[in-house]
């Protein structure tokens, strides 16, 4: 098995244990979802409550190594818990799903076969969505790929419907950059 693989065994396994749901977002997402794209990392949501965020937190410090000194109250800042592997020393950012919107990726997520595990991946369509929330270059890039691998297969309906809910909470850029895109 090669570090990706390894690391994803022990998210799996760790998540498993503590029958966490969680979903697979970001670089591994978007190589799943057939675009090209290097990443040095492994990105999580992971649903959590937020009034179980401090148990959460120390549940993964205890299983993975944490890279920041004060890494509980990082998490409960920010709502990411960056930490490394035990063994292989990837990246993992575990990102609290908190919204409504991170409940539905989870909920949205299937087990999917990724080398020779089988793991939970965000839908295409919410991937879509988090590139749009996250507009930076590399994100507008990302989804000018998607776009064209994945052109009349995305569900666009879903897609303007969350749109729409984004739009509610002042996101319109979210929408109107959805509209050139796609």
């Amino acid at each position: 098995m090669n570090p990706f693989e390894e690391t994803l065994v022990s998210v799996n396994s760790f998540c498993k244990m503590n029958e966490l749901k969680y979903s697979i977002i970001g670089g591994l997402a978007l190589i799943f979802h057939k675009v090209q794209r290097t990443t040095n990392d492994i990105d999580i949501t992971l649903l959590v409550e937020l009034e179980k965020m401090e148990i959460i937190g120390k549940m993964i410090i205890e299983n993975f190594e944490p890279i920041f000194p004060d890494s509980i109250n990082f998490f409960q800042k920010n709502f990411v818990l960056p930490v490394r592997d035990k063994k292989t020393k990837m990246r993992i950012d575990f990102a609290a799903g908190l919204s409504g919107f991170d409940i539905k990726v989870i909920a949205r997520s299937k087990r999917q076969v990724f080398g020779k595990l089988e793991l939970p991946f965000c839908t295409v369509e919410d991937l879509i969505l988090y590139k749009l929330f996250a507009t930076r270059p590399k994100d507008f890039a990302d989804l000018h790929d998607i776009s064209k691998l994945h052109e009349g297969k995305i569900d666009r309906k879903y897609l303007l419907e969350m749109l729409n809910d984004f739009a509610a909470l002042e996101r319109d850029d979210m929408k109107d950059n959805f509209e050139k895109i796609f």
